[in-house]
């Protein structure tokens, strides 16, 4: 029986040797941990170059393909790890962004909704009421300004900003009032 002779990869046409006899079946192996080909490959060829970096030796070559099954095993646990965390930490940002977005989009449709009645009872004011409201409060003319501008006494300006309100106060009444409250300061602003 022939005496088994020490094994190390420093030596180039060993290593070459090994890798071409070794390297599909270690990917296969890999591959029975990660199902992903590719990731397979990658780990194998991995573990081969620290290999070939390092200076290790082994008793022979069943030992050095012992330690390449147990390398590669843990190298694929650790990317099944990281792999998991990084899913986990996806499905956290996804989830809070899907939470963040589902609130912000609903708060959009309430104010967008609220907005529309609001516009709707604007609309349905009187012609020289709703003109009078829309420049004060849209485009945000002083009361002075809006009499000078449609020929009116300020005391006429006031009295239909004063009807606007009320009949606003009135057609609104039904309206969340911090809602309303909060889409008539975005409105006005």
């Amino acid at each position: 029986m022939a005496a088994k002779k020490r094994f190390s990869f420093q030596d180039k046409i060993l290593f070459d040797d090994f890798f071409h006899r070794y390297y599909q079946l270690l990917c296969y192996f890999a591959f029975t941990y990660l199902n992903n080909k590719e990731n397979a490959e990658d780990i194998v060829q991995s573990v081969f170059t620290s290999l070939w970096m390092t200076n290790t030796t082994f008793s022979d070559e069943e030992h050095a393909k012992l330690f390449l099954y147990k390398s590669i095993k843990n190298a694929c646990i650790n990317e099944l790890k990281r792999e998991s965390l990084k899913q986990n930490v996806l499905n956290n940002i996804l989830q809070q962004e899907t939470e963040i977005d589902d609130e912000e989009t609903a708060m959009a449709i309430i104010r967008t909704e609220i907005y529309e009645k609001i516009l709707r009872a604007i609309n349905d004011l009187p012609p020289k009421c709703g003109k009078i409201f829309r420049l004060a409060y849209i485009e945000s003319l002083k009361n002075e300004e809006i009499a000078t501008h449609l020929s009116l006494s300020i005391h006429t300006v006031k009295a239909q900003k004063m009807n606007a309100k009320k009949i606003l106060r009135e057609k609104l009444k039904g309206l969340y009032p911090s809602s309303l409250i909060f889409l008539c300061f975005e409105f006005i602003n």
